[in-house]
């Protein structure tokens, strides 16, 4: 079998984009303390007899996940004194690889099946001088198409055996994005950022986008000419009142909205096949928007007015027992619940908008900080991450970094009006 081993002793085998040192200094970005460091991890030049664009996808794909992963920094190949014509999935030089500081080894091969690529990856420890088994490392005939998902699915297995979790590669982000004069519509991309695809332009505005039960996207749409809610292609709300956001009961049941009540907006309960009102949560003079549900559904926190500036409020999900939550700050809103029970919310100071979380005992923490703008946080489904929107670089992009705020990272390289995005498998 000829192998073919390109750019042996240079850069990485990318289609384009930065060397894996390059891409980790360009977006790296620390914030705050963190008893964490990162495990220092090398991928060796690949094996490839196919495609050198097949190889080049797993490649990039593997640095680019291990990078933003938030777990490990890839360290650059120049550093690489491994001789790539000896070592195989087979045969390691761990003396090599000690030599230049890496902790773990990521290979991979790429063979012509004879019903597509067959891939095998192997995480080798480089202390323990030994394989170390993964799930799905072994894979027959992936087509070009599927060449992304088999290395993410190996990614979230590598993770799993180091952290004993799995990552969540694969996972989706849905947002609103500007794409016209008046126009916003509903997008869907990869944790990393790849697979942007537009999923929703009506001509219309299209705004506060949420996963929902089965993968479909509730949100706000102006299609009738004031906001009305939709499931997919379907009309929830049928009524001429204004619906600004919502989101699904925990179980699935129920749609918690805010709408606009007697001049106010208020948190009410929607059957979601009729779109009538059940109950009221919130029955006051003053706006409420911006529901988060606990994982348990038993609490809801929003934003409310009522102080005369917007604060973080929670609320039992029947109504009873509000109270405020955010104590510092004059202007604190987008609040989104985690699934450990902190709640995520952007606060001003100094007119800069910046991310914080608060616990229910009204502990602050701050999670970015003299980095331009930051706003619209999601939870990632396990509560590992947070996708946000920042100005940092100058424009807005969507932006990932691990819960504790520590490591910071862009998924989107083009610069577009993204708006509330919200992190789903």
């Amino acid at each position: 079998m000829c192998f073919i081993l390109s750019n042996v002793h240079a850069q990485p085998l990318t289609k384009e984009g930065p060397s894996s040192k390059d891409l980790f200094d360009a977006i790296h970005v620390v914030v705050g303390p963190s008893a964490r460091s990162l495990e220092p991890v090398a991928i060796a030049v690949p094996r490839c007899a196919v495609s050198k664009d097949v190889c080049a996808t797993i490649d990039e794909t593997l640095t680019k996940d291990l990078t933003i992963s938030g777990y490990f920094k890839v360290l650059d190949r120049q550093s690489f004194i491994a001789n790539p014509e000896l070592e195989t999935l087979t045969y390691t030089n761990f003396a090599d690889w000690a030599n230049i500081g890496a902790k773990y080894v990521v290979k991979f091969e790429v063979l012509k099946g004879s019903h597509g690529n067959d891939i095998e990856f192997r995480l080798l420890s480089v202390p323990d001088k030994k394989v170390v088994p993964c799930k799905n490392q072994s894979h027959k005939g992936v087509p070009n198409a599927s060449v992304r998902k088999v290395t993410h699915d190996f990614v979230n297995s590598l993770i799993e055996v180091i952290t004993g979790k799995a990552g969540i590669f694969g996972s989706r982000i849905v947002l609103s994005v500007k794409t016209g004069q008046m126009e916003r519509s509903i997008a869907v991309m990869d944790m990393d950022g790849s697979n942007f695809s537009i999923v929703v332009k009506n001509g219309s505005s299209n705004m506060f986008p949420k996963w929902a039960p089965g993968g479909k996207i509730l949100y706000t749409s102006m299609l009738p000419g004031y906001p009305t809610l939709y499931l997919g292609d379907v009309r929830i709300t049928n009524d001429t009142r204004e619906y600004r956001g919502a989101v699904f009961t925990p179980d699935g049941k129920h749609i918690c909205a805010s709408v606009n009540l007697d001049g106010q907006s208020d948190l009410v309960l929607l059957d979601p096949k009729t779109g009538e009102i059940i109950k009221n949560i919130t029955n006051t003079p003053y706006d409420e928007v911006s529901p988060s549900f606990s994982k348990d559904g038993s609490m809801i926190a929003y934003v409310s007015n009522k102080t005369g500036h917007p604060q973080v409020y929670v609320i039992k999900s029947d109504g009873t027992g509000e109270r405020r939550l955010t104590m510092a700050g004059a202007y604190n809103t987008s609040p989104r619940f985690g699934p450990d029970g902190r709640i995520l919310f952007v606060g001003m100071d100094d007119f800069v908008t910046d991310i914080f979380s608060v616990d229910l005992a009204g502990n602050m923490t701050r999670l970015t900080q003299d980095q331009g703008n930051n706003r619209d946080p999601a939870w990632s489904p396990d509560g590992r991450y947070i996708v946000f929107l920042s100005d940092r670089t100058g424009r807005w992009k969507v932006w990932i970094m691990t819960e504790d705020g520590r490591y910071q990272f862009p998924i989107t390289e083009k610069a577009m009006e993204f708006a509330t995005p919200d992190w789903g498998f």
